[in-house]
C-alpha cells in the first residue's frame, strides 16, 4: 500500500531561514539555489511504502536526542502555508543532524546537485531514502498511525468488494419501464411455476424465447421494434439483479431469434402537420363536431394545439405526462405570466403580451427552461393570448377582481414603468393551468388540483382528425415535426436544439420529415422553381375529404356484435351470471369477494376489450375502404359525363349551446380595421369563457354555418367579408316532448349541466337502460319523494317503483 508523504519546508529550520530571505515558489528557489540541502528540503512528495516504511523503521533506530526532538515536533500533514513569524528564528538548529531529505525524484529541468557516481552516505540508505528521521518514539507512533488506517482501508475495500459492481445510473423513467418488465417476467414464471430470481439467474435462452412468444401471444405487440426494446429491458432486469451483463452469446442468440416471430419490420412514414391542417383541426373542434364535449375542454384542447405547434414543445410540458401519470406535474399558472406593455407601434397604446415558461421537459435535470413570449394575434383562432385570459377570467385566477375583459384591454402602462403586470392569486399558482373536467351523475365538474391528462388529449386530437376527414390516425408528434421544421428553416441549428430540448443531430436523425418538400426538378434542371405547389402536395391534408366516415353505421355495429368470438365471450358471461343467481346471490355484485364473481369480472372484461377491439379494426377498414374508392368513384362519374362538385354541402351543423355558435362564426376570420380587431377579439373571449362555464339550457341553438366556412379548405380568408356570413342562431320548438321519440334517461334529460345530445342519448337495449337508471336511485336524494325529472313534468314521485311506471306511462319510455 502506497501513501504520499508531502516534505514541508517549514518543517525544517535550514529550510525555513531560506524561505524567509527569498518568498518565491519552492521549485524557483530549487531551481535558483544548487544548495543540497535546500533541494532536498524543496523536493516534490514521495511516495512510501508503508509496510516497508515500518519494517525499517524496527531495524534503524535512532537514538539521539536532537532526532527524537526533531520527529517529535514533525507534522506527517503539516498545516496550509504560513510566513512564519520573527520569533520563530530563536529554535533554528542548523547542526540538527535531521537535515538530510533525499528521495528519488528528479527534475528534468534542474541539474542534480551532486555526482551520481558518488557512493551515497551508510546513513541514506535507510533514514534519507524515505524522508525521515529515525526516532523510536516517532516510530511507535506512526506504526500504530498507519496500522489503523491500514484496517480502515482494507475494512473499505472488503465492504467495496461485498457490494460488487456499481449499478448504472439511469434515470426513474428506465428504471420503471425495466421494473415494469421484470412484473410481467414473474406473471410469466408463475404459469409455469419456477421461481422468477432463480430462472432469471440460470438465463437459459430457451426459457427467455418462450417469454417473449408469451409476450407477442398475450399482449397484442406487432413491430420488431417494439420487441427488440422488451427484450433489453428484461436484460436490464437481469443486470440490476445479478450485477453484471448477461452473457454475450445469449444476448445475441436471442436478439437473432426475434425476427422468427414474424413480427412488423416496416417504418412509420414521418407526417408533418403544418398550419393548413391545425386550420381544419380547430374547425373541426368548433364547428363540425357533433359528439358531446364540454366547453370548457374544448378553450382547453384549442390552446393545447396552439402551444404545443407555436413552441414546437412535447406533451408532457402541457398537460400529465402518460410516462408520469398520477404526479400532476403540468403546466402551472404560475409558469404564465400576462402584461401589458407599449405598443412598438404606437408608443401611446397598450398591447398584451404573455410569457410562457415550460419547465416540465425532457431532460430536466440537464436542460434548463425555456421560455416563449406570445402577442395578439390577428386571426382568433390563432391567438395563444386570448385563450390565457379567457381561461384566467373564466377560473377566476387573476388576483385583481376584473370586472370583465374590457377591464383589462382599458389597462394603460404608467409613463416612468415598461410594463403593468396582471397577477395571479396566490392560491391558484400552483395549480395546473390545464385541469381535468370529471362527469358525475350530478354532472360535469371542474378537477382545478388535477391536471389534464395526456390520454384523453391524444383521444380527443385522434377523434378530430376523424371528424376533419384526414386518411391516416393523427399524431402529436406530427405538429412537433412540422414545427420543428419552420423553427430548422428561420433559427440557427443551436437555437433549434435549445428550442426542441435536442442535442446534436436528433433532429437530422429522427424529426425530418419523410417527404422532402423541395422542388428537385427546378435544382437539376434549372427550371423555374415551384416550391409552393410541392409544399401543398406533402401537406397530410392533401387527402382529406370531411365526407369520410366518423362512426360505424348500424348495419357495420351490428356486424361487430355478431362476431363469433364476442358472441361466446357473451354466452359465457351469462352462464356464469346464472351461476351467481343459483347460490342465491342478487344482484350480481352481492357475490362480490367469491371466485364466482371474480371469474364473472375476467370475464366482462374480456367481453369489453374485445368489443373495443373489433370496433376499432372495423371502423379503420370503413375509413381505409371509403379513401381507398373515392378516387375511383369520382373518376367514374367524371368519365360518365357528370361535372365535379365546385363546393361540398354538408348537412346544417347543430350546435349545444348559442356560445359555441358565436365562436364558430367569428373565431376563423381576420379582423378587418383596428376597431373592428378589439371589439371582436373581446367578444371572442367573452365567447370562450361563457363556453367554459354556461351549461346547456333548456333549448338548443340550430346554427347554420355559412356555405364558405363549410367548403373552405384553407387558412386565407377574404378580409372584406360581408356580415351576411355570421352565424344566424334560429331557435327550435322545445325539444324535450312529454312523450319522447325514443328510450332516454328521464333523470339525465333534467340535468341542466349536460349538452342536449347528452340529455337526448337514446337507449334503444331495455338492460341497458334498466342498469343506468338504476345507478342514479344508489343515490341518497332518490330514496325519498322526489319529482320527475323532465323539464315540462313536475309530477310527485314516491320510489323506483312509481318512476318506472309513470315513465311508461306519462313519457312513453319502458325499463
Amino acid at each position: 500500500m502506497l501513501i504520499q508523504l508531502w516534505h514541508s519546508p517549514w518543517s525544517c529550520p535550514k529550510a525555513r531561514a531560506y524561505l524567509k530571505q527569498w518568498p518565491a515558489h519552492p521549485l524557483a528557489l530549487l531551481q535558483s539555489h544548487r544548495n543540497p540541502a535546500v533541494s532536498q528540503i524543496l523536493s516534490p512528495p514521495t511516495l512510501v511504502n508503508v509496510y516497508s516504511l515500518a519494517a525499517t523503521r524496527r531495524k534503524v533506530p535512532d537514538t539521539s536526542a536532537a532526532g527524537r526532538k526533531t520527529m517529535s515536533s514533525r507534522n506527517l500533514h503539516p498545516p496550509p502555508y504560513t510566513r512564519p513569524t520573527p520569533d520563530s528564528n530563536s529554535d533554528l538548529n542548523f547542526d540538527s543532524g535531521s537535515d538530510s531529505y533525499s528521495d528519488s525524484y528528479t527534475d528534468p529541468d534542474t541539474e542534480p546537485d551532486t555526482n551520481p557516481d558518488t557512493e551515497p552516505d551508510t546513513e541514506s540508505d535507510t533514514e534519507s531514502d524515505i524522508g525521515l528521521d529515525a526516532n523510536p518514539g516517532m516510530d511507535s507512533d506512526l506504526e500504530s498511525c498507519l496500522d489503523s488506517e491500514a484496517e480502515e482501508i482494507l475494512r473499505d475495500i472488503a465492504q467495496l468488494e461485498e457490494e460488487g459492481p456499481a449499478k448504472p445510473r439511469q434515470k426513474p423513467q428506465t428504471v420503471k419501464l425495466w421494473k415494469r418488465e421484470g412484473e410481467l417476467w414473474v406473471r410469466f414464471c408463475l404459469k409455469i411455476e419456477v421461481d422468477p430470481e432463480d430462472s432469471l439467474r440460470e438465463c437459459k435462452r430457451g426459457r427467455f424465447k418462450a417469454y417473449l412468444r408469451w409476450r407477442k401471444k398475450h399482449f397484442r405487440i406487432n413491430k420488431q421494434s417494439s420487441m427488440e426494446v422488451y427484450w433489453k429491458r428484461l436484460s436490464q432486469c437481469y443486470r440490476d439483479l445479478t450485477r453484471h451483463k448477461m452473457d454475450g452469446d445469449v444476448l445475441d442468440d436471442v436478439h437473432n431469434w426475434i425476427p422468427s416471430l414474424k413480427l412488423d419490420t416496416s417504418k412509420k412514414e414521418k407526417h408533418a402537420m403544418y398550419v393548413q391542417d391545425l386550420y381544419a383541426i380547430l374547425h373541426a373542434l368548433w364547428v363540425d363536431d357533433t359528439k358531446a364535449l364540454h366547453g370548457f375542454i374544448r378553450v382547453e384542447i384549442s390552446l393545447l394545439l396552439l402551444l404545443s405547434a407555436a413552441t414546437a414543445t412535447r406533451p408532457g410540458a402541457l398537460v400529465e405526462s402518460a410516462s408520469d401519470r398520477g404526479s400532476n406535474k403540468a403546466l402551472c399558472f404560475k409558469d404564465i405570466e400576462v402584461m401589458v406593455v407599449r405598443s412598438v407601434e404606437d408608443l401611446e397604446r397598450s398591447t398584451i403580451v404573455a410569457n410562457v415558461n415550460l419547465e416540465n421537459i425532457k431532460n430536466k435535470d440537464k436542460d434548463e427552461p425555456k421560455k416563449f413570449t406570445f402577442r395578439l394575434e390577428s386571426l382568433p383562432a390563432f391567438c395563444i393570448v386570448s385563450h390565457f385570459l379567457a381561461i384566467g377570467v373564466g377560473q377566476k385566477a387573476f388576483k385583481d377582481d376584473f370586472p370583465s375583459i374590457q377591464s383589462i384591454f382599458d389597462l394603460k402602462v404608467p409613463a416612468h414603468r415598461n410594463r403593468l403586470r396582471v397577477g395571479w392569486k396566490d392560491e391558484v399558482l400552483n395549480q395546473p393551468f390545464f385541469c381535468d373536467v370529471k362527469n358525475t351523475t350530478e354532472g360535469a365538474r371542474k378537477l382545478k388540483d388535477k391536471a389534464f391528462p395526456y390520454a384523453k388529449y391524444r383521444n380527443i386530437f385522434v377523434r378530430l382528425g376523424r371528424v376533419a376527414g384526414f386518411e391516416m390516425a393523427l399524431e402529436l408528434y406530427q405538429l412537433r415535426r412540422a414545427s420543428g421544421r419552420n423553427i430548422n428553416s428561420v433559427l440557427t441549428p443551436a437555437e433549434r436544439n435549445r428550442t426542441m430540448g435536442h442535442r446534436g443531430n436528433t433532429y437530422e436523425q429522427y424529426y425530418i420529415p419523410t417527404h422532402i418538400t423541395r422542388d428537385f426538378q427546378a435544382i437539376y434542371f434549372g427550371s423555374p422553381s415551384e416550391d409552393v405547389l410541392i409544399e401543398s402536395v406533402a401537406r397530410m391534408g392533401l387527402s382529406r375529404d370531411r365526407r369520410a366516415p366518423t362512426d360505424l353505421n348500424d348495419d357495420q355495429l351490428e356486424e361487430v356484435r355478431n362476431n363469433p368470438k364476442l358472441v361466446a365471450l357473451r354466452n359465457e358471461r351469462e352462464e356464469c351470471k346464472n351461476q351467481i343467481y343459483d347460490q342465491g346471490f342478487y344482484p350480481v355484485i352481492a357475490a362480490k369477494g367469491t371466485s364466482l364473481y371474480k371469474q364473472y369480472e375476467d370475464i366482462k372484461r374480456k367481453v369489453s376489450s374485445r368489443y373495443q377491439k373489433l370496433h376499432r379494426q372495423r371502423f379503420e377498414k370503413a375509413v381505409r375502404d371509403f379513401h381507398d374508392s373515392v378516387d375511383t368513384t369520382e373518376i367514374a362519374r367524371q368519365l360518365s359525363g357528370n361535372a365535379t362538385i365546385e363546393v361540398l354541402t354538408l348537412p346544417t351543423v347543430e350546435f349545444e349551446i348559442r356560445e359555441r355558435a358565436t365562436i364558430a362564426g367569428m373565431l376563423f376570420k381576420p379582423f378587418k380595421n383596428n376597431h373592428a380587431r378589439i371589439n371582436k377579439r373581446k367578444k371572442t373571449i367573452n365567447s370562450f369563457n361563457d363556453t367554459s362555464n354556461n351549461p346547456t339550457h333548456g333549448r338548443m341553438a340550430s346554427d347554420r354555418v355559412p356555405q364558405k366556412t363549410q367548403g373552405g379548405e384553407t387558412v386565407k380568408l377574404e378580409p372584406d367579408a360581408s356580415e351576411t356570413d355570421e352565424v344566424e342562431a334560429v331557435q327550435c320548438l322545445h325539444p324535450y316532448p312529454m312523450v319522447l321519440p325514443h328510450p332516454v334517461c328521464l333523470i339525465c334529460i333534467g340535468n341542466d349541466e349536460f349538452s342536449y345530445e347528452k340529455r337526448m342519448r337514446p337507449k334503444p337495449r331495455k338492460d341497458v337502460l334498466k342498469k343506468h337508471v338504476e345507478t342514479h336511485f344508489q343515490l341518497p336524494e332518490y330514496q325519498k319523494e322526489f319529482e320527475c325529472r323532465h323539464p315540462k313534468c313536475s309530477a310527485q314521485l314516491e320510489n323506483m317503483v312509481h318512476f318506472k311506471r309513470h315513465a311508461y306511462e306519462i313519457h312513453g319510455v319502458s325499463h
